[in-house]
């Protein structure tokens, strides 16, 4: 009696399943590697490649809420707002005295404004109460050496205007006062990695 024949036709269909299986595996590989290169964010493209070394919490927002209209006071007493400030590049840092990594990285802001001079404005706004109006006033200018103006908004409404998760939060926007590029938590702006971002920036990357 001959088997082969009857071993063969048994065998057929487990080689087509097995053939079939390969196939599809195949392409789900495919088909992940394309979906998870569309779905990852573009980390080597705008801003966003600068997210690394001091920079590395650094985010680009696709839909930023705008720069806040709320009345924040100087030094003086004057009142403003940051939507007035408009017509150069800012960099808004949100901060209070009380925040520790606020109070660290507040010398390195000040080294930044130093060290692009008029390109760019360190917009330092103090959250603190009314009664620590004028201690908030005495750090900034201790921690910056006098290099940043005080502004003050008592009612911390700004941080919900700007939809800040936390302090220290710092946030920069182009000369036509859109967000292009925010950093939540405190980091050296000081260092090479900040100025990259902020060569960047100036040059309308």
């Amino acid at each position: 009696m001959d088997t082969t024949n009857g071993s063969g036709e048994a065998q057929r269909p487990w080689a087509l399943w097995a053939a079939l299986t390969l196939a599809a595996a195949g392409i789900a590989a495919v088909v992940y590697v394309l979906f998870a290169a569309a779905s990852k964010p573009e980390e080597n493209y705008g801003l966003s490649r600068f997210a690394r070394g001091d920079m590395a919490r650094l985010a680009v927002l696709s839909e930023a809420p705008a720069l806040s209209t709320r009345a924040i006071r100087d030094a003086a007493g004057a009142e403003t707002n940051l939507a007035a400030m408009r017509g150069e590049v800012l960099v808004v840092n949100l901060w209070a005295t009380w925040c520790a990594p606020c109070v660290e990285e507040m010398p390195t802001l000040a080294a930044l404004q130093r060290r692009y001079g008029g390109r760019i404005r360190v917009i330092p706004v103090s959250v603190d109460s009314e009664a620590d109006r004028e201690k908030a006033r005495a750090e900034l200018a201790r921690l910056s050496a006098g290099s940043l103006p005080f502004f003050i908004d008592i009612s911390r409404g700004v941080l919900f205007d700007l939809q800040a998760s936390g302090m220290p939060t710092t946030i920069i926007y182009d000369a036509q006062g859109r967000e292009i590029a925010r950093l939540a938590g405190g980091a050296d702006w000081g260092g090479e990695d900040a100025g990259a971002l902020i060569d960047a920036v100036l040059a309308g990357e």
